[in-house]
């Protein structure tokens, strides 16, 4: 969770950021570029294309705060950006997402340094387990609990209500619980 002091700090540039405040656009940029790579590079397995990408995404972002159209979250706005992209550039390559696992063995979120998520499964037990989830209930975790966004955001870059997501992480949860008899 953000502290007091950074959530403060967000809100005064996000004012600024409305104003048209192209610092305040770097800012933003230099808080969620890490994020959004990441976010990215999970979605596609490859560094350079997802480094392309995610410039793709900021560039869509900063035009559309040009246009000056109106947005309430830049967290969750940049995201449903990024997800739209990652789902664009898969729909003009004619090409099915990667599995799960692939992506997150590409970035090193697989390797033997993590032990532990809980005490009854380790991570590379929980990657596979995830992978066999449907892609909505991969994407909701995702961005719960390795991005650590909250529910509100989550609604806005999935473009679902928040109720809805709820529902959705939660019926994830339990799926995983089952396929990992936790």
């Amino acid at each position: 969770m953000k502290s007091l002091k950074s959530n403060l700090q967000e809100r005064i540039a996000f004012l600024k950021l409305k104003s048209g405040d192209s610092e305040a656009f770097v800012f933003f940029y230099d808080r969620y570029v890490t994020n959004i790579y990441r976010f990215v590079l999970i979605k596609v397995s490859d560094k350079q294309l997802a480094e392309d990408l995610t410039q793709d995404i900021f560039l869509k972002t900063w035009q559309h705060l040009v246009d000056k159209k109106h947005i309430k979250s830049f967290q969750a706005f940049v995201f449903r950006i990024a997800r739209n992209t990652v789902v664009d550039h898969y729909r003009k390559s004619n090409r099915q997402e990667l599995p799960l696992d692939y992506a997150l063995e590409t970035i090193g979120l697989f390797d033997d340094s993590t032990k532990k998520i809980d005490k009854t499964l380790d991570v590379e037990t929980l990657l596979k387990q995830l992978k066999k989830l449907k892609p909505e209930y991969q994407e909701v975790l995702i961005l719960r609990y390795v991005e650590d966004l909250p529910m509100d955001d989550i609604a806005e870059i999935m473009e679902k209500d928040k109720k809805t997501i709820r529902v959705t992480l939660h019926r994830a949860i339990n799926k995983l619980k089952s396929i990992t008899n936790i």
